[in-house]
């Protein structure tokens, strides 16, 4: 216990970094799974080592190819250790057994090991281990071309150190420092946060100022906020997958705090679109300041929900300062007055807003960050269905 402890402090505290562009010193922090391949490697040659040394005979050098299937053994997951066990353990026979086979048959000259290289790859893609091809392969060249001779005690020492070494890696990383990577998800959303809320807000302002923000830029940002998403999803399926006992009520929450993000990001370039469209003018000047209130609203809403999702933050209660309710009648008022199909841009900046802050609102109910939960499909703020478009209930 005293010696995990050191290690945890071990991983936080070395003094090791990486040097920027400016040629300053940033700090780099060493995970937990670096740690363990180290102690992965280390464990594994001395367990070969004292092993050869039990049977008087250090001849046959095993301990390099165990220490790199020791390293091959150590996933991200526990369920990757798992599964690498036991597909290269599967690979580790087949590998074996064809060597074997060839020994006694053909020999092990470079054309037969050829040969069996192309058998291993049909016998595994027939029996589907597609995982387990390439150390399958591995295992034979290195059972197959040590020496020009076949020596049976020298494969049965050689698959016996790959296996000590799988075993060593995936049971560390069972046992000491399991991975949980609910640290990096949160890391992920958070990330997700800050790229989608400043692109917000570079959107938003096109509401109230002349110059509007570059088609290439919006399209640039865009595509790096699907990037965070796909890497969020991938560290989910770390966490999801892993054998260890997790929250998985909290982990769903988690997965739709991204798809939310995502949803809601479509809804974002819906409504930038329609920014650049909307006809400009003093007539318009407050009616784009009052949905520009309403959108920093609801940015200051995302805010506060995110912050409590990702870094732990407490909630606070965003203060409303605009009348959703009363935006909404006075767009209707417009389009019905105006013959400019322009007019219908407010509608629609409108409808997206709502369907923002839906998202939202359903994300406070699934965090319990307030008492009450919105009606399914309605806008608890501006008291319409957003299932459908609001012009069907209006014209």
């Amino acid at each position: 216990m005293v010696f995990y402890t050191a290690m945890l402090h071990f991983t936080h505290l070395l003094p090791f970094g990486i040097w920027n562009k400016d040629g300053d010193l940033c700090p780099m922090r060493i995970g937990a799974r670096t740690i363990k391949t180290g102690l992965a490697v280390t464990l594994t040659i001395l367990l070969v080592n004292a092993l050869e040394s039990k049977i008087n005979n250090v001849g046959y050098n095993i301990a390099g190819m165990a220490a790199v299937t020791a390293i091959i053994g150590m996933k991200p997951s526990i369920k990757g250790s798992l599964e690498t066990f036991k597909n290269r353990a599967i690979a580790t026979f087949i590998g074996s057994l064809i060597a074997f086979i060839l020994a006694l048959t053909l020999g092990l000259n470079a054309l037969c090991l050829g040969l069996g290289s192309i058998a291993i790859i049909l016998i595994c893609l027939k029996l589907g281990l597609n995982e387990s091809i390439r150390f399958a392969l591995v295992t034979l060249a290195a059972v197959g071309t040590n020496h020009d001779d076949f020596r049976t005690l020298e494969v049965i020492y050689r698959v016996s150190g790959m296996l000590v070494g799988l075993s060593v890696s995936t049971g560390l990383n069972i046992i000491f420092m399991p991975p949980d990577h609910t640290g990096d998800l949160k890391v992920k959303i958070n990330d997700l946060r800050v790229k989608f809320e400043d692109l917000y807000e570079s959107s938003i302002n096109d509401i109230i100022r002349k110059e509007k923000v570059e088609k290439e830029i919006i399209k640039d940002e865009r595509q790096a906020i699907r990037d965070e998403l796909d890497e969020a999803r991938d560290v989910y399926s770390l966490l999801i997958e892993d054998v260890l006992p997790k929250d998985k009520k909290m982990l769903r929450k988690y997965r739709r705090s991204i798809n939310a993000i995502q949803s809601n990001l479509d809804r974002l370039m819906a409504l930038h679109r329609s920014v650049v469209f909307m006809p400009g003018g003093s007539k318009y000047t407050v009616l784009r300041q009052e949905l520009y209130d309403y959108l920093e609203y609801l940015l200051a809403l995302h805010r506060q929900v995110y912050g409590y999702i990702a870094l732990n933050e407490d909630y606070t209660e965003v203060k409303k300062v605009v009348d959703a309710e009363k935006i909404r009648k006075k767009i209707v008022r417009l389009i019905k007055t105006s013959d400019k199909e322009d007019d219908f841009e407010f509608y629609n900046v409108y409808f997206e807003a709502a369907r923002i802050n839906e998202k939202l609102e359903q994300l406070k109910s699934e965090f319990d960050l307030h008492g009450v939960s919105p009606t399914r499909g309605t806008d608890s703020l501006v008291g319409i269905s957003t299932s459908s478009h609001p012009f069907r209930n209006n014209f």
